[in-house]
């Protein structure tokens, strides 16, 4: 894969490289090769049909790692409910659990890079977050993530070293007294950071939702705050972010939404991918309070454990960015 500075490289090639040489002094830099990762999320097990003991679907979410692992993307976002949490289905603390997680992607998918956020599950038996922290703020960290101001080891953004234009930023929705909403102050702030840098891509993920898509209601995703919701899409959008990836819901649905008020051709892509092995959900009309937003259905499936294979073209003048749901 062709780096930031390799693409520049061939200015420093030396006159004995001919004509060869020569032709690519003119060209110019060779452009950026096409890359790709992958998505997914809600990988615990049910509670309610013979538990898998370690509070994961092991079945299908090593099935999920390899998958993802053999087709070699830059990372696997994760978008939280990666336990069971504490329940009385099972009999693992929250800590058990946790570290059974991170020992199965260790050991199927060795080296694939994950970067996770927290999903609702993950509270169950930890509300402040402390063992989240002392688990995954290590796995963070080896990926040099940069963190929002007081959210170390929940929000932070994230480039991979090699595609530094295409900007990922990972948004806690469970804070203390802050549930179903994210820091809109340091979002706005990262986003702004990103836009800055030149061709820069940028995509948001998160557990929640913000429009609701299939089983879980307005008073279980974003749109329990309508007005800080609102803000949350329009300023995705107004920022240039293209890409909202979510779980939450068990199921695969690409929602585009737009708003009467917002420039000529101007969308925001919600993709749900919560297909990692939670019990499946199944899908519906959009329902609930969309506050004028328009919103269309542009892709769905249920019933179908999978991953989203996103592909970059940073150097495309159209279509940059394709999405394809990959069932197992």
């Amino acid at each position: 894969m062709i780096g930031l500075h390799d693409r520049f490289a061939v200015w420093r090639r030396p006159a004995a490289a001919g004509l060869l040489g020569a032709f690519l002094l003119l060209a110019g830099p060779a452009p950026a090769a096409p890359w790709s990762f992958a998505v997914a999320g809600d990988d615990r097990t049910n509670p309610n049909d013979t538990p898998d003991p370690t509070g994961i679907n092991t079945v299908v979410f090593k099935k999920l790692l390899h998958a993802v692992a053999a087709r070699q993307p830059r990372f696997l976002l994760i978008t939280g409910d990666l336990v069971l949490g504490e329940n009385k289905a099972i009999s693992a603390s929250l800590e058990t659990q946790f570290t059974n997680w991170l020992y199965l992607a260790k050991t199927e998918a060795p080296d694939l890079t994950l970067l996770p956020v927290r999903g609702n599950h993950e509270i169950k038996g930890d509300p402040d977050g402390k063992l989240w922290l002392k688990y995954f703020k290590p796995l963070l960290d080896a990926s040099r993530v940069a963190y929002f101001p007081q959210e170390e080891g929940f929000s932070y953004v994230y480039s991979a070293p090699d595609h530094p234009r295409s900007v990922f930023i990972a948004v806690d929705q469970y804070q203390p007294q802050q549930a179903h909403r994210v820091n809109l102050t340091e979002l706005a702030r990262a986003l702004s950071a990103a836009r800055s840098r030149p061709g820069a891509r940028m995509f948001v993920f998160s557990h929640e939702m913000a429009f609701t898509c299939g089983h879980h209601g307005d008073d279980d995703n974003m749109a329990a705050f309508p007005q800080q919701r609102d803000e949350f899409v329009n300023l995705l959008a107004g920022q240039g972010c293209e890409y909202y990836f979510a779980g939450h819901d068990h199921l695969y649905d690409w929602m585009v939404i737009r708003h009467p008020q917002w420039p000529a051709g101007r969308v925001l892509n919600q993709i749900v991918a919560g297909t990692a092995g939670a019990p499946m959900y199944p899908g519906t009309n959009y329902f609930g309070d969309h506050h004028g937003f328009e919103l269309v259905r542009k892709d769905g499936i249920v019933n179908t454990f999978g991953y989203l294979w996103v592909t970059v073209d940073e150097d495309a003048a159209t279509n940059p960015v394709a999405c394809a749901f990959t069932p197992l």
